[in-house]
């Protein structure tokens, strides 16, 4: 397994000013990923999701926003009402373009022009592209012990792809370094394979989640790991170093702010023109 990391940063986001928050990664040819931060240029707050307080013209901004960005509709975004589980599901031709899949935390698919989207405010928001399939997850503690990657590898298998030609990028998540967790987590990350306790800056226990995920994925044979979200640098390059979302105001944290907004992951696999709304 690899861990070369390949970020690259879209062209068109070049109009969204000074601290520009969304964020592109090269999955493969016929495949893009975007993670978006906080703020969007003139945008103050560039939260994506309806489940936390928002006011409805500055949330339908915001991903407007973001749509003009990544050249995807909004109003066709495959969200999840996420539950800290590891059930995926399948988008197939059944699903109507846009529609919200509830109680999931992994969504994949083999259709084009239907970008996936993970909401994240410290948990990992994890896109995945295989050689056809596309597949988006976000994975917490809860979800990482009950096995969230394991789940959207085995659901990414179902639709023909071989571990080892899958993809994996993670955005910006919680350091160690901030997030501190009682013996349970630590308790139940090891349980699920992974020894990643550690420290926070003052000492106190905490655990490595973008670590825990790296393990899973060599465990599990991932072709490579691209890499996880690192802090904005200039021109809205990423840059090597991990963030910390409650660190880096560049993102929403909840455990900075439990009224945080969300930023999104979001992968699509372009199709021929005329395949926008299949």
């Amino acid at each position: 397994m690899t861990s070369t990391t390949t970020w690259t940063f879209p062209p068109s986001s070049a109009d969204v000013g000074d601290a520009p928050s969304v964020l592109g990664v090269t999955l493969a040819p016929d495949v893009e990923g975007w993670f978006t931060g906080a703020r969007l240029g003139v945008l103050a707050d560039a939260n994506l999701a309806h489940h936390v307080p928002h006011t409805p013209d500055r949330l339908a901004a915001a991903r407007g926003h973001v749509g003009a960005i990544t050249g995807t509709d909004p109003q066709h975004w495959h969200l999840m009402r996420q539950v800290h589980g590891a059930d995926v599901a399948v988008i197939d031709e059944s699903t109507p373009p846009g529609a919200e899949i509830r109680d999931v935390d992994g969504l994949v698919t083999l259709l084009p022009e239907r970008p996936l989207v993970v909401l994240s405010a410290d948990c990992v928001p994890i896109l995945a592209a295989g050689r056809q399939a596309v597949g988006v997850a976000h994975a917490g503690w809860r979800g990482i012990a009950a096995g969230v990657l394991d789940a959207l590898i085995a659901a990414l298998g179902e639709l023909g792809e071989a571990p080892e030609d899958l993809r994996i990028a993670l955005g910006p998540a919680i350091g160690p370094c901030c997030y501190e967790v009682g013996p349970e987590v630590v308790e139940s990350l090891m349980g699920a394979g992974v020894d990643v306790a550690s420290q926070t800056r003052t000492g106190r226990p905490s655990v490595d989640l973008p670590g825990a995920l790296r393990i899973r994925a060599d465990a599990l044979g991932v072709g490579e790991f691209i890499g996880v979200g690192g802090p904005l640098g200039p021109g809205g390059s990423l840059g090597e170093a991990s963030t910390c979302t409650s660190c880096d105001r560049a993102w929403f944290s909840h455990r900075r702010d439990p009224r945080s907004g969300r930023q999104a992951g979001i992968i699509v696999r372009r199709g021929p023109r005329g395949q926008e709304h299949r």
